[in-house]
């Protein structure tokens, strides 16, 4: 097999270009697909992200932890969540992903482990 998915968008493992770098994997598709020239991007520094992922099925679900998880980035930010929207769950379903920088790319993979921990989906049905 060569390609695992080849989706003509933007994907979700990219989401941490939001925060990694001056251009996103959005501002970079756009210039593509319109023929813009792409600058040089320029880096931020040490980012990682986390899946948020269900852990089951459901049509009635809310998502809690957003305040904790990003009260990790302390006053300097560093922590976003970014929740995708869905209506429903299902097991193993991507429903976020949390963004976290660090000094390093351990200390960045670490918060945005935590951040993702923090975020916790309650089911109601």
């Amino acid at each position: 097999m060569i390609f695992s998915e080849l989706s003509p968008r933007p994907h979700d493992t990219g989401l941490v270009t939001l925060l990694s770098q001056d251009l996103s994997e959005f501002d970079l598709h756009a210039r593509a697909v319109l023929g813009l020239p792409v600058p040089r991007v320029r880096l931020h520094g040490p980012t990682a992200s986390a899946v948020i992922l269900a852990e089951r099925e459901a049509e009635r679900f809310s998502i809690q932890g957003l305040r904790e998880a990003l009260a990790l980035g302390g006053d300097g930010g560093g922590v976003e969540v970014r929740l995708f929207g869905k209506p429903t769950t299902r097991k193993h379903r991507r429903m976020g992903v949390a963004l976290a920088a660090g000094r390093s790319v351990d200390e960045a993979r670490e918060r945005a482990r935590q951040a993702a921990a923090k975020v916790r989906i309650t089911y109601e049905d």
